[in-house]
C-alpha cells in the first residue's frame, strides 16, 4: 500500500508544483518574443495574433470567440491579486496593444502609398491609442485594477477586430498575406523594451512565489532561486528541481504541502471566477487585495 502511495505521489507532487501561481514566460523571451525552451504550450494567450509571433498569454487583443476569451481572461487575472502580478498583466496588455498600433500605422502608410482611402482605419486606430493610454493611467495596485484591465482588454479587441474587418473590406487575401510579411518584419525590434521589463517582472513574480513554497515546505535554496532570476534555468527547469526536492520528503509531508498547494490554487480560480461574474453582472470586479 504504502508502494503504491508513493507511486501515487510523485506525479501529485508535479502537478502541485506546475499549478503553482506562476506567471509563465512563453512569449515575453527577450531575444524573440518566444521562449523557446517553454513547453507549457500555454497561454494561448490569449487566442494567437495572426502571425503567430508570439504566445498570446500575452494577453491577445485579437479575435477569438467570446467564451475563449472570457476563459483566457479569467486565468490571467489569477496573479493580479498581487500588484507584481498586476504590473504583468497590464504591461502585457500594453505591449499587445502597442503591437497592434505599430502595425495599423504600418498598414495604413502601405495602403496610403497605395491611393486607398484609409479614413476609417485611421478613426480605428485613433481608438485603439486612446484605450492604450487608458492602460497607461491604471494604478497596479488600486482595487479596480482587475476591473479596468478586463474592460480595457475588451475595448482594445473590439477596436482590433472592427479594424480587421475594414482591412478586409479593401484588400484581398493575398495582398494581406503580403502586407502581414512585410509590417511583421518591422515591428518586433519596437517591442524588445517591453518584452525585456516583462520578463523581469515575470522573474521576479515567480521567484515571490517560490519564496512562499520554501516557506511551507520549511527548506530554501537560494542558489536554485539565483539561477532562475538570472536567466540560467527556465521556469520548467525550476518546477522540476522543486519536484525532485519535495519527492525527498516523506509521504506524510508531502501530502500535506501538495494538499496546502491545491487549496490555494482553487482559492484563486475562485477570485479569478467571482471577480468576472461581478464584471458581467455589475460592471466591477473584486480588485487587487480584496479576499474572495
Amino acid at each position: 500500500m504504502r508502494k503504491i502511495l508513493s507511486l501515487l505521489l510523485v506525479p501529485m507532487l508535479m502537478i502541485s508544483i506546475s499549478s503553482l501561481t506562476f506567471a509563465e514566460e512563453a512569449g515575453d523571451h527577450p531575444d524573440n518574443d518566444q521562449n523557446p525552451h517553454d513547453n507549457s504550450g500555454n497561454d494561448n494567450e490569449t487566442g494567437q495574433s495572426d502571425d503567430n509571433d508570439e504566445n498570446e498569454t500575452e494577453n491577445d487583443v485579437n479575435e477569438t470567440d467570446d467564451d475563449d476569451f472570457e476563459n483566457e481572461t479569467e486565468d490571467e487575472i489569477q496573479i493580479m491579486n498581487a500588484t507584481l502580478g498586476a504590473e504583468i498583466r497590464l504591461l502585457q496588455l500594453e505591449k499587445a496593444i502597442i503591437k497592434n498600433i505599430l502595425k495599423g500605422e504600418m498598414v495604413i502608410a502601405v495602403l496610403k502609398s497605395l491611393e486607398f482611402n484609409t479614413t476609417e482605419l485611421e478613426s480605428l486606430l485613433a481608438d485603439l491609442k486612446a484605450v492604450l493610454e487608458d492602460v497607461r493611467a491604471i494604478n497596479a495596485s488600486a482595487n479596480d485594477s482587475v476591473a479596468r484591465f478586463v474592460a480595457l482588454k475588451q475595448e482594445a479587441r473590439n477596436a482590433t477586430k472592427l479594424f480587421k474587418e475594414s482591412l478586409h473590406s479593401l484588400l484581398d487575401d493575398v495582398t494581406l498575406r503580403e502586407i502581414r510579411e512585410r509590417v511583421r518584419e518591422l515591428v518586433g525590434d519596437d517591442l524588445q523594451n517591453y518584452t525585456r521589463r516583462i520578463q523581469n517582472r515575470i522573474r521576479q513574480f515567480n521567484s515571490n512565489q517560490v519564496y512562499r513554497l520554501f516557506g511551507i515546505i520549511g527548506e530554501a535554496n537560494m542558489s536554485l532561486l539565483q539561477d532562475y532570476l538570472n536567466g540560467n534555468i527556465t521556469l520548467d527547469q525550476l518546477r522540476f528541481q522543486l519536484s525532485k526536492t519535495m519527492n525527498q520528503m516523506n509521504h506524510e509531508r508531502q501530502h500535506e504541502v501538495f494538499s496546502e498547494l491545491k487549496e490555494e490554487r482553487i482559492r484563486n480560480k475562485i477570485h479569478a471566477k467571482e471577480s468576472m461574474d461581478d464584471l458581467k453582472h455589475h460592471g466591477n470586479g473584486k480588485g487587487h487585495g480584496e479576499s474572495p
